[in-house]
């Protein structure tokens, strides 16, 4: 029982580094590729839930168990409980602030493929009133915009 607050508190720490690293690079800074940066999906937000669970959780263990726990082990967690909250809430902001921005770079990039296929759509003059025509032939509404995958690009 020594070690299961700090156990449980460093799965969570490398889980939200996981999903920073996953959001990273689903965001696309180093390749250059911006028109392929997608929004955050539904599984890197489930993730930041349980990662923001993992990271709080050692707190209310430790204060239910703390006389169970040994002398040294309790001095230390006391030595190291407001770093470690420090460390915990820092980690958390950080996967939200990197969520926040792939999803406004999702958004730039779609709002630049929609003005790119208008701007060929004119100049091709296919145009129609019922629906906007991708270069390839599929018809796109409002909503689901159509990647090179075929995937749709909305969270909704």
């Amino acid at each position: 029982m020594n070690a299961m607050p700090a156990i449980i508190w460093i799965i969570g720490v490398v889980s939200a580094l996981a999903v920073c690293a996953v959001t990273i690079a689903r965001s696309h800074y180093r390749d250059g590729e911006g028109l392929k940066v997608r929004p955050v999906s539904w599984a890197v937000i489930g993730a930041h839930f349980v990662t923001l669970v993992l990271v709080a959780l050692p707190y209310p263990i430790y204060l239910q168990h703390r006389e169970e726990i040994g002398a040294h082990a309790h001095a230390l967690y006391e030595k190291l409980g407001w770093p470690s909250a420090i460390v915990a809430i820092g980690v958390i902001m950080l996967e939200l602030f990197l969520m926040y921005m792939q999803a406004r770079r999702a958004m730039l990039a779609q709002e630049a493929k929609r003005t790119a296929r208008q701007q060929v759509e004119a100049a091709d003059g296919d145009a129609t009133d019922d629906g906007v025509h991708s270069a390839d032939g599929d018809r796109d509404t409002d909503t689901a915009d159509k990647d090179d995958d075929g995937w749709s690009s909305t969270l909704v």
